[in-house]
């Protein structure tokens, strides 16, 4: 099992105003030997009198360096996971009394079996008119490809097999961000709960609708263990998108969140103002308590706040999302997230609940 830890070194945090040491800035024709401005809020650049501080470059780049140390961070994870699995292959391979190539081939190449062929007849079907036009040609084309499949998923498992049996442990800190639930903002699940995972979305876009049913996968599958919060992240092609968000924490106001929600991405392309009025009443809301504040424009300024929020951390496309600070972005699928939360659960020595199986019943 991989798990996450801190190192020996200073716990790793991004916000805006997080202070920086000297020797993690690069300032042209600037040295940090100038002297800080304070203590705790070093200088990095001066003008004449006038300087600039460390927190100051910080909120200036802010949202570009959260990407950068992201992949600095997975860079080395990739390595350091590449670097660990040579040296545990060359260990067993040396047990068997092998070569490194013999024990890959003995335990992948060699363990990969005809692919079934029913499932060559369906890829053959299914793909057809992206094939050779000769049919044998075809068909080796998709037994090729199914053999390949089966020895990458060899490979992974082998990988996480000698892993597991060397009880190998990633001891970097992953980048984190540092983000505020205001009092009022809307969330499901514990609010003690040890993985907080934070949604920026966008209530007119169709990737935000598309993984709603997969963060509603995540409730279930790790219940009692997310803190799911909301917030707006509205784009600039999408017109409603931010009356929508303003009338989700009206519709907060009036108990009815999460229903409002839900229904403003089931009709995502057919929001207007009176719509959204309607639908309060639908909901049994006060639709003149609903329609004033939505009218008066009671949360646009909380609504504008979680968008410059959510920039300042790079995340300008939808949706976004931060788990316990951890950034991740787009509409990945459950396997992302899985791996992310589970990491999480880890670090705080919580048993990782087990996956259901799957209903193949007809």
């Amino acid at each position: 099992m991989i798990r996450a830890d801190k190192i020996g070194g200073p716990e790793v945090k991004i916000g805006m105003w997080t202070t920086m040491g000297c020797a993690l800035l690069i300032v042209a024709a600037v040295a940090c030997a100038q002297g800080p401005a304070n203590a705790d809020d070093p200088a990095v650049a001066k003008i004449g009198d006038e300087v600039i501080t460390a927190s100051e470059l910080e909120a200036l780049t802010g949202s570009s360096l959260v990407a950068l140390r992201q992949q600095i961070y997975d860079t080395q994870v990739s390595k350091l996971e590449a670097e660990i699995y040579q040296r545990l292959v060359q260990k067993a391979a040396a047990a068997q009394g092998m070569t490194e190539g013999e024990y890959l081939r003995s335990r992948i190449d060699e363990m990969v079996g005809e692919p079934d062929e029913g499932e060559i007849v369906k890829l053959m079907s299914q793909f057809r008119s992206q094939l050779a036009e000769d049919d044998l040609q075809a068909r080796a084309q998709i037994v090729q490809a199914l053999s390949q499949r089966e020895k990458q998923q060899r490979s992974q498992d082998l990988r996480k097999m000698l892993f597991a049996e060397a009880g190998v442990e990633i001891l970097l800190e992953p980048p984190r961000v540092e983000v505020s639930v205001p009092d009022g903002t809307p969330f499901r699940g514990p609010i003690d709960a040890p993985v907080v995972l934070i949604e920026y979305t966008d209530f007119q876009c169709p990737f935000c609708t598309r993984v709603q049913p997969t963060l509603d996968e995540l409730m279930k599958r790790y219940d009692g263990q997310i803190r799911h919060v909301f917030k707006n992240l509205p784009l600039p092609m999408h017109k409603e998108a931010q009356l929508a968000g303003a009338a989700s924490l009206c519709a907060r106001d009036q108990g009815k969140f999460w229903e409002y929600h839900d229904w403003l991405f089931a009709n995502q392309r057919a929001l207007s103002r009176d719509a959204m009025i309607a639908q309060s009443g639908v909901l049994g809301m006060d639709t003149e308590v609903f329609s004033s504040c939505i009218d008066q424009g009671a949360y646009l300024a909380v609504v504008r706040a979680d968008m410059a929020e959510a920039n300042s951390f790079g995340i300008t496309g939808t949706p976004g999302f931060l788990i316990n600070g951890r950034v991740l972005t787009g509409a990945v699928p459950i396997e992302d997230f899985e791996a992310i939360i589970e990491s999480e659960l880890e670090r705080r020595g919580i048993e990782i609940p087990p996956k259901q199986a799957e209903d193949t019943s007809e």
